[in-house]
């Protein structure tokens, strides 16, 4: 290792999952854009280390800093072993990374369709299976009781609000707004609004591409998706590739489909970043250029409203992210899920009453202690719906489930008219 050359810097879209093995803690390292099929574990002091290679520093300066930032060194040999195993596992940035990742994003981008990335991980690949795993949550605890209706009779609703968790700890939420939104005629077209995880610049994440699930594709509205996608003052396309590995719109795919066959109106599939880093802990409503897309996008919806087109604004979103596996020091105990439960209900007054400002202030409020990852996507929903003139909502579930690696997550369904 050349001591006076910067050491390669670590890849930003990781993610650093606690685990504990074997009677110590570790840091499972997953690749957010999946380019690496390698597993990686890191105690506290390798993951410390790691994320001081920032691609400026070289080996000394590494060290230096680790030394000021835990008061322990840091050997020559052990950080020249670190490099190696992240090397190895392709989590630093190197030329090789930098062509798979060129090689992947163009294959991608090529592509007429997204394909189905979690099917025979998340949720079953073959359709009848899926079927009755969806059939399932209908019928089980804390489910509506109540299964989809085949014949819809009521009209289109103006949006719905679905979880975006796991259907094995989420399912009962997504049967009681999927066995709803089957009561109700399909819309002319969709407007699917999920969280983009991985956080992109830009505020909207558009893509062009059908949506594959074991139960048929949801396919694109090409007129929707120019009309909305030329309203932002950004390439939309930019950050397509955040599609290619999130799962929150996935899901709500899966669950169209399953309510409509084919009978499914086209769609336009929208991945939402956070809005924290231009609003900060004002609503977005005060952040000009934030607004004048919202207000935009909006117009469009007016538009086809008046053009005789429903258009159904879905949220794909979760709420409170607390505990460990989020970064906080602290247990879940039953007092904190009640209190993680209060003020996820003060929030969802808020957002029930299309009151998107004060659903968002809620949610960065007080440090942002429940890390709210649905709220920009739920803020933009809540704006566009009562644009459109929208009732106020009806809560139709709200739920928590433990995290695998410690903490718990909360999510709810809701309808509008």
């Amino acid at each position: 290792m050349d001591d006076a050359a910067p050491l390669p810097a670590l890849r930003v879209k990781l993610e650093a999952v606690p685990v504990h093995h074997e009677g110590r803690d570790a840091f499972l390292l997953r690749d957010l854009e999946e380019l690496s099929e390698s597993a990686l574990s890191l105690s506290p002091g390798g993951l410390m280390a790691a994320t001081l290679l920032d691609g400026r520093r070289n080996a000394d300066e590494v060290r230096d800093a680790f030394e000021e930032n835990s008061g322990a060194p840091l050997s020559a040999e052990a950080l020249a072993g670190l490099v190696k195993a992240l090397d190895e596992a392709g989590y630093l940035e190197t030329p090789a990374v930098a062509a798979r990742r060129a090689a992947a994003l163009a294959a991608f981008r090529a592509s007429p369709r997204r394909d189905a990335a979690f099917a025979g991980s998340a949720y079953a690949r073959e359709p009848a299976a899926l079927a009755r795993e969806l059939d399932a949550f209908f019928s089980a605890e804390g489910g509506p009781g109540r299964g989809p209706e085949a014949q819809a009779t009521l009209a289109p609703p103006r949006g719905l609000v679905a979880p975006h968790i796991d259907f094995r700890r989420g399912g009962t939420a997504y049967a009681w707004a999927y066995g709803e939104l089957s009561r109700r005629r399909p819309p002319d077209a969709v407007l699917a609004l999920g969280v983009a995880h991985a956080s992109p610049p830009t505020p909207w994440a558009f893509t062009p591409k059908s949506y594959a699930t074991p139960l048929g594709e949801v396919r694109l509205d090409a007129e929707l998706y120019d009309a909305l996608s030329s309203r932002v003052w950004y390439e939309p396309r930019a950050d397509e590739w955040v599609h290619k590995n999130e799962h929150s719109l996935e899901f709500q795919a899966v669950w169209l489909r399953k309510i409509w066959g084919e009978r499914t109106p086209p769609w336009v599939p929208v991945l939402v970043s956070s809005f924290e880093a231009s609003a900060g802990e004002a609503a977005p409503s005060s952040e000009p250029t934030i607004n004048k897309a919202v207000e935009d996008l909006a117009l469009v919806l007016q538009e086809q409203e008046r053009a005789g087109r429903r258009v159904l604004v879905l949220c794909g979103v979760d709420f409170a992210h607390v505990g460990p596996r989020f970064g906080d020091d602290l247990e879940i105990t039953p007092e904190l899920a009640r209190k993680i439960e209060d003020a996820d209900r003060r929030c969802l007054v808020d957002a029930l009453a299309l009151d998107a400002d004060a659903f968002y202030r809620a949610g960065v409020g007080e440090g942002a202690w429940r890390k709210v990852c649905g709220q920009s996507a739920l803020y933009t929903g809540l704006r566009l719906l009562r644009a459109l003139g929208a009732r106020p909502g009806r809560l139709l579930a709200y739920g928590q489930a433990p995290d695998p690696a410690g903490g718990l997550v909360s999510f709810a369904s809701a309808i509008f008219d």
